[in-house]
């Protein structure tokens, strides 16, 4: 039976693959710091402890692990704490990584968010490891971030201008959880590939505000605000000012229109049906957004 290791299990996106997993004739082995917060409970998954800036812990866990997804929170150590786990898993014996970076990595970027998912992709083509990339478009995931000012006051303020051109191309984490799990199912029919993964829709936030409206029945607006406003609210929530101010470099070249990723069949070929929709996504989680 093959073994797999999952990290990021409290995480949104390692969350959605050990749901898609569970169940399955696999063995999952999940890696969190604190394994007593698990929150996907089956009889195929099992919780250890590990930290990536620990390397004796990490090649412990992945002792007798075949392949492993690897992800995790996205911060100014990204990239490093990538690559303290490929080199790790080179000395494990694991055979193949299935890594979730995100579209637009680019080494050579002049954005630092993208450069920094380039640098993690590096670790991970330049190792011995089988490997398979999944680049993910923006998450619907992030709109309940805005969840209390739609409850509260019916806005998403957001720094992305008014320009009808500053869109946004989403994509559903459950659906990148369904698609990482058929990857580590069947992880040889992926070698050296990178999926570029999208729903089918390119939306600006007046469009994401129609939608609200239409699902929760009452009109919401989306309000327009600067860099500085929406960096001095990522500050507010302890965001580290490296990464609010390369948050700053991607809003800025998303509202110019400069970063506006091109849906792609990647995500639909690797679930086998259509990516699901952000009205699709709204109606699934009502409850969060409703007065």
């Amino acid at each position: 039976m093959t073994s797999i290791l999952v990290t990021g299990g409290t995480g949104n996106n390692g969350k959605a693959v050990l749901e898609s997993l569970a169940a399955k004739d696999v063995n999952v082995r999940a890696l969190l710091r604190n394994p007593s917060k698990a929150i996907v409970k089956d009889p195929n998954i099992s919780y250890v402890k590990g930290d990536f800036s620990d390397s004796a812990s990490l090649e412990k866990v992945l002792s007798g692990i075949e392949v492993a997804f690897l992800v995790s929170a996205y911060e100014p150590t990204f990239a490093e704490k990538h690559g303290n786990f490929v080199r790790a898993a080179e000395k494990a014996g694991v055979r193949h990584i299935v890594q979730l970076s995100g579209v637009g990595a680019d080494l050579k970027s002049p954005i630092k968010t993208l450069a920094w998912l380039g640098q993690a992709e590096a670790h991970l083509r330049s190792s011995t490891l089988n490997w398979t990339i999944l680049r993910p478009a923006t998450y619907t995931n992030n709109f309940f971030a805005s969840a209390q000012s739609i409850k509260e006051s019916d806005l998403i303020a957001a720094p992305f201008g008014t320009d009808a051109n500053a869109v946004m191309t989403l994509v559903d984490n459950n659906d990148i959880g369904e698609a990482a799990a058929n990857v580590l199912l069947n992880p040889d029919k992926h070698i050296g590939n990178v999926y570029t993964l999208t729903g089918s829709e390119q939306l600006n936030h007046d469009n994401v505000a129609s939608v609200f409206s239409e699902v929760l029945g009452r009109p919401i607006k989306y309000l327009p605000v600067t860099n500085e406003e929406a960096k001095a609210g990522l500050l507010n929530w302890q965001v580290p000012e490296v990464l609010a101010d390369s948050l700053v470099q991607l809003w800025t070249a998303m509202r110019n229109g400069e970063f506006k990723p091109e849906p792609t069949q990647d995500l639909s070929n690797l679930i086998g049906r259509a990516p699901t929709t952000f009205e699709q996504f709204v109606r699934a989680n009502v409850a969060a957004f409703k007065a």
